[in-house]
């Protein structure tokens, strides 16, 4: 037995101490200590990658790593110093080698990585997909040069080197555009195409302006600065007025906009989102100014399906907008949530008039249902409204052509009140019957919801 097992623990042993000798170990420079071993070898992996080791012996440089983070992981755990040292001094010996093989072969391709190396200090590895799109391209390198043991042809250099340009302008777009991207991403997932079209537009514009601008001249930030420092204001604007939006539902955009200028004339907004340039705080100054600046930036870029409306216009629709802004508020202190909702529809303002208390049946406007009326109308003469349309809804008791039918008669009854209330508008309604209802029909709280009167109000220019 003795003689069976003395030469099976031989090879065990021998195979282990073949195996824990199999890589080389670089002395270290910092002695025992496992955390300068680790900085230390982290160093050099950084001087192998501004030396483009990493794609010139490839398959060494990728061995010293897996080293490096073994390293790096059992000084993590806690892991007895010793095997720290270990696998750190491997990753520096496969530095070292890696170093070595890479030399003769840098001779035949020393113009192209040249291309790579500018490419590298635009800061290609601060985005996964650019570091995606750089191996790649490093893939094709060293396909079409052998593994760098012959020179490019023209041709190929050529293709090579305007892939290494692109994707240096894109490290540079990157790079000076990421905190204004993130912003114009973070307004479009909270529905900033429809709270703040106007705000989101000039961001874009100004991003697109950008990105066209450093691509022409990625190595001159004389060039592309000004285009920057613009759409770091815009998108700042742009998430600074998408915060009081979505802090206080229902504010329109210019109402936002001007809350946004008032707070920064006050020092409320002294900082700008995440890491943009804390010195980039000035804002478009108003509405207009913004509207107007993207008239010329539309044209320039080619990206326009319209042009934009005249000052006038704009003015009046800020205008109207704060008029809508008013009446709302003052619908919230006037009226209880049940009695009636006011909401903004479109161009349109709506007072849904959810408890009229028509009887079943019945088109007669209760004696309490007229003060409601009244209070509305006295908003609604306020807003400078131009027509109201009065639109009847009833409950599901009953037949359908019936319903149609009362719903019309109530319409008209609540039309005719306004009318003699004489509020300066124009009046028109209509009848939907039981078509539109907004609570069960199954309760008859719900029933008496539904049988309400929409105003839809609109004003004048």
């Amino acid at each position: 037995m003795q003689n069976l097992l003395t030469p099976l623990w031989f090879l065990i042993i021998t195979s282990l101490m073949i195996g824990c000798s199999s890589h080389r170990k670089a002395d270290l420079a910092v002695g025992d200590d496992p955390v300068q071993a680790v900085s230390e070898v982290s160093r050099a992996m950084q001087e192998a990658q501004q030396d483009q080791i990493d794609v010139l012996a490839d398959e060494t440089y990728e061995d010293a790593v897996k080293y490096l983070k073994k390293a790096q992981k059992d000084l993590d755990a806690g892991e007895p110093a010793q095997d720290v040292l270990e696998n750190a001094a491997i990753a520096k010996a496969f530095f070292e080698d890696a170093r070595k093989i890479a030399k003769p072969r840098k001779d035949n391709a020393t113009r192209i990585l040249k291309a790579r190396a500018s490419a590298l200090k635009a800061n290609v590895r601060a985005s996964n997909e650019l570091i995606a799109i750089l191996d790649d391209i490093d893939d094709e390198l060293k396909s079409e040069t052998k593994q760098f043991s012959r020179t490019l042809e023209p041709e190929d250099f050529s293709e090579l080197q305007k892939a290494y340009l692109v994707l240096e302008s894109r490290a540079v777009q990157f790079t000076e555009l990421k905190d204004a991207k993130d912003a114009i991403d973070h307004a479009l997932k909270n529905d900033a195409d429809d709270l703040a079209p106007v705000s989101l537009r000039a961001a874009t514009l100004d991003y697109e302006e950008a990105m066209n601008i450093i691509a022409r001249s990625p190595r001159s930030p004389s060039i592309y600065k000004n285009s920057v420092n613009d759409v770091i204001a815009s998108a700042t604007q742009l998430y600074d007025v998408m915060n009081i939006i979505l802090g206080a539902k229902g504010t329109p955009e210019n109402i936002a906009v001007q809350m946004v200028k008032q707070k920064r004339a006050l020092g409320e907004l002294s900082t700008n989102i995440g890491n943009l340039k804390a010195n980039l705080q000035t804002t478009k100054q108003s509405l207009q100014t913004t509207q107007l600046s993207l008239k010329k930036k539309e044209t320039d870029l080619e990206r326009t399906k319209g042009v934009l409306k005249t000052q006038e216009e704009q003015l009046e629709r800020a205008s109207k907008q704060v008029r809508f802004q008013q009446a709302m508020e003052e619908a919230q202190k006037e009226l209880s949530q049940d009695d009636a909702l006011v909401y903004q529809q479109g161009s349109n303002l709506v007072f849904r008039l959810k408890r009229v208390n028509f009887k079943t049946g019945t088109a007669s406007i209760p004696e309490p249902s007229k003060q409601l009326i009244a209070k509305v109308n006295a908003i609604i003469k306020k807003l400078d409204a131009k027509k109201v349309i009065v639109q009847g809804h009833t409950d599901s008791i009953g037949p359908t052509t019936v319903n149609k039918r009362l719903s019309t008669e109530r319409a008209t009854g609540v039309a005719t009140y306004l009318h003699s209330l004489r509020g300066g508008y124009k009046i028109t309604y209509k009848g939907y019957g039981e078509s539109k209802p907004i609570a069960s029909n199954k309760t008859e709280d719900g029933r008496a919801t539904n049988r309400r009167v929409d105003l839809v109000v609109s004003v004048k220019e």
